[in-house]
């Protein structure tokens, strides 16, 4: 569960630079086209990183829940 818990953290912290990012650039600050270009790069490399988070995720997701199903319950004896 420890891995579990650095992908959740990891994606927390790439959602929020990803937002300060897009607000630079929303917001006009870049002064120069090399460093929007830079920025807009960032932004795609730290979007393909939160598919691949996600794509972990949900692998493991499904995962306990193929786990989950081979459980049988015992029923008490009548």
């Amino acid at each position: 569960m420890e891995g579990m818990h650095l992908l959740f953290k990891l994606q927390k912290e790439i959602k929020t630079v990803q937002d300060n990012l897009s607000g630079v650039l929303l917001n006009g600050q870049v002064d120069k086209w090399e460093k929007y270009q830079y920025m807009v790069g960032q932004l795609k490399a730290y979007q393909i990183v939160l598919q691949e988070i996600s794509n972990l995720l949900k692998d493991k997701e499904h995962e306990n829940e193929n786990t989950t199903d081979n459980i049988h319950t015992l029923k008490p004896k009548d």
